[in-house]
């Protein structure tokens, strides 16, 4: 398994000049699909077969809508989209509905359609092309699932976007040993009432986070809002992580 993080900003852009969130996990699968996804080229686009949402809020979805018009008359359709229900539902009912996009999981033109969509569920196991991914829930202001991805040889998981709670301590706990965490930090610690609301981190509830949970040999920290991109960095410049 070789990740490639192409985009992790939590919104528009950033200092480090990436979209927002989009993660490679192997040339035919991606975890979400933010307007990082446009780092791909075209050959790259049309090769993505599966991608896995952690949940339906925009910067998590915007390239989605453009990409599968990228994908109309090419080999091995559909593209396979998994996610809750919920979000499914989402995506059916305010994206594609004929109206704000084609639905493109009515075939177009052609025998197939361009897109599935796949129900997953907090709890599932899926096995996929030499990896194990798990499903695991994670408090957001919406459903959302984070994602545990083990190889042979490596245990990355991801937490989308989230807050401080038990159940995030005791899954990560649960999932050690892991090889690449990746978890946000939204919020200056100034902005603790609006992180709570949005249920987003700061660096102090996910410090928290951090000492409850053994067996992380190295942690990312990702979806740093641009307009405290800045201020969260000189917070979080003493850390023993990578803050992306």
């Amino acid at each position: 398994m070789s990740i490639r993080v192409l985009g992790c900003s939590g919104g528009l852009t950033g200092n480090n000049q990436q979209g927002s969130t989009c993660i490679q996990i192997n040339p035919e699968t991606l975890i979400d699909a933010g307007t990082g996804l446009a780092s791909l080229t075209m050959a790259e686009m049309r090769q993505i077969r599966h991608i896995f949402l952690t949940h339906a809020h925009m910067d998590h979805i915007a390239a989605l809508p453009t990409f599968l018009s990228n994908q109309f008359e090419q080999p091995n359709l559909p593209v396979k989209v998994y996610g809750l229900p919920s979000t499914l539902e989402r995506l059916k009912a305010h994206i594609f509905n004929d109206q704000i996009w084609p639905d493109f999981s009515q075939a177009l033109g052609s025998d197939k359609p361009v897109l599935e969509l796949v129900e997953l569920n907090s709890g599932d196991l899926i096995e996929h092309q030499g990896m194990t991914l798990e499903c695991f829930a994670v408090d957001h202001k919406i459903p959302t699932l984070g994602f545990s991805v083990k190889s042979a040889d490596s245990h990355f998981v991801f937490c989308a976007d989230c807050t401080a709670s038990q159940q995030l301590d005791d899954d990560l706990q649960r999932l050690s040993p892991i090889d690449t965490l990746m978890i946000e930090c939204a919020f200056p610690d100034r902005l603790t009432d609006v992180a709570i609301k949005t249920k987003h981190m700061t660096p102090a509830l996910l410090k928290r986070t951090l000492a409850q949970v053994n067996g992380v040999k190295q942690v990312w920290i990702t979806h740093l809002k641009p307009s405290y991109e800045q201020e969260l960095r000189d917070s979080l410049h003493d850390v023993p992580w990578t803050v992306l």
